[in-house]
């Protein structure tokens, strides 16, 4: 059971070591990955938006950098507390819904079995990660409202739901689903439907107004949205016809989620470790369903033909509380010691892990630097404007060259200003016209062997 002077020091003592080991894991990468090179880059400037995604993640990062300069720390550092952050406001929601320290830490340790929450968080999650607080956080804040009321928790849910909106746009389906169990469900309702909620909403809409206002602007990048929402869930295909594959879609994300726990809660069961019983019916069971639900008509509907299971995690990542609900253990404090044992050492695997693949000649693409590429376009073409193919070499040059205003090809929202300074372009083909010459070129580079190409307008 919960004592007065709990305080999660277990639990606390586990998120500060997360935090170090994230650190550590950046520290020990040649370059930068996809999500902190976009951040290495999109941190050039304080924008309304930044392509597909929100702009919250990038403006926390802007302020980061400009304390502590463009460097591998500034991006691990803002990672690796939110992991912190999450695994301490998740035992802290269990801690209030359980009313039971032990299931309370389990909630948490759970996460080490989620294989895209302890790997993709751990190197290179970005507005996923803020996602996740946003949803917890949200969630605390929904059972504090069905307890109490009180005009500073409608406060805190109005800030909440600012955030996760300006977090990752998957936060829609959650609140779709607060929404249609706050009409099932007649607590929540109570909550919800209740005058003091339009403080939340007046809180809510003033934290978002901007991005939305630029979002549905005259510049149209709600259509480059669109586009890019389309190619990240449909693929290839242009006019996909009706059929259940969306389903079986769906059904191979949510898998791929939780396989590992549903082995081990298996073999808890047939060793007689733990039991089964059947959940108390709450709002929260309520949301469980609905959720999924939701989630599933959308595939349904929309006819999704791709699924990337770090979508899912943020909205399911609570749910680890109402498995605990269910289960009785039969030496928690016994599992809780492993648990914490098991979370250490998958700590310390993920750290090991770019040396030993290093050491085993296994082939990553953090093991690639960008050096080549800036020193050719710091000795050859320091006058120039520089314009990189995508967005993670752009930023992991900038992370070499971080005094130099970089341009990324893919960059949708990025609002060209002409400096009167010749364009360097560069390339992974080369120019099919004859307004283009080529002047370098660096062959069979990074793990994928490609060819780039350094080519500037004639003329220039």
């Amino acid at each position: 059971m919960v004592g007065k002077g709990d305080f999660g020091y277990k639990v606390a003592l586990l998120a500060f070591i997360s935090f170090l080991a994230i650190t550590g894991i950046t520290l020990l990468k040649s370059a930068l990955e996809l999500e902190d090179a976009e951040q290495a880059y999109y941190t050039q400037w304080l924008r309304l938006g930044y392509d597909d995604q929100p702009p919250l993640y990038t403006w926390v990062q802007y302020g980061i950098n400009k304390i502590i300069g463009v460097h591998k720390i500034a991006f691990s550092l803002f990672r690796g507390i939110l992991f912190a952050l999450t695994l301490f406001v998740l035992y802290r929601f269990a801690l209030v819904r359980l009313k039971h320290n032990t299931k309370a830490q389990l909630a948490t340790l759970l996460l080490v079995l989620v294989p895209v929450c302890i790997d993709f968080m751990f190197r290179r999650l970005s507005h996923t990660s803020l996602l996740c607080i946003a949803i917890i956080g949200t969630y605390f804040c929904v059972h504090q409202l069905i307890k109490y009321r009180t005009y500073p928790y409608y406060v805190l849910l109005g800030l909440l739901v600012g955030v996760g909106i300006l977090s990752k746009y998957n936060f829609v389906f959650f609140l779709i689903t607060l929404l249609v169990v706050s009409i099932w469900d007649k607590k929540l309702f109570s909550a919800i439907w209740n005058i003091r909620v339009l403080i939340s909403i007046i809180i809510a809409l003033a934290i978002i107004y901007p991005h939305i206002s630029w979002l549905l602007g005259f510049s149209g990048y709600q259509v480059f949205l669109s586009e890019s929402i389309q190619e990240k869930v449909m693929g290839n295909t242009i006019k996909p016809t009706f059929s259940l594959l969306p389903v079986l879609t769906f059904l191979k994300g949510i898998l791929a989620l939780v396989y590992v726990m549903l082995i081990v809660l298996a073999l808890g069961f047939f060793f007689k470790v733990l039991t089964f019983k059947k959940p108390v019916n709450s709002w929260f069971l309520k949301m469980a369903i609905v959720q999924f639900l939701v989630l599933l008509l959308f595939f349904v509907v929309f006819q999704t033909q791709k699924v990337e299971t770090r979508w899912l995690l943020p909205l399911f990542i609570p749910f680890t509380i109402l498995l605990m609900e269910s289960i009785e253990l039969k030496n928690g404090m016994k599992v809780v010691k492993i648990g914490y044992w098991l979370f250490y050492s998958v700590l310390f695997a993920q750290v090991v892990r770019t040396p030993l693949e290093q050491l085993l000649q296994i082939k990553s693409s953090v093991q690639y630097g960008f050096h080549p590429v800036a020193k050719m376009l710091e000795d050859k073409y320091p006058d120039d404007q520089w314009t990189l193919p995508n967005v993670t070499y752009a930023g992991n040059i900038r992370l070499l060259r971080p005094g130099r205003t970089i341009i990324a090809q893919d960059d949708y929202s990025y609002e060209d200003k002409h400096t009167g300074e010749p364009k360097l372009q560069v390339s992974f083909n080369k120019p099919a016209n004859g307004q283009y010459v080529v002047m370098d070129s660096i062959l069979d580079f990074g793990k994928e062997k490609q060819n780039i190409y350094f080519y500037s307008a004639l003329g220039n």
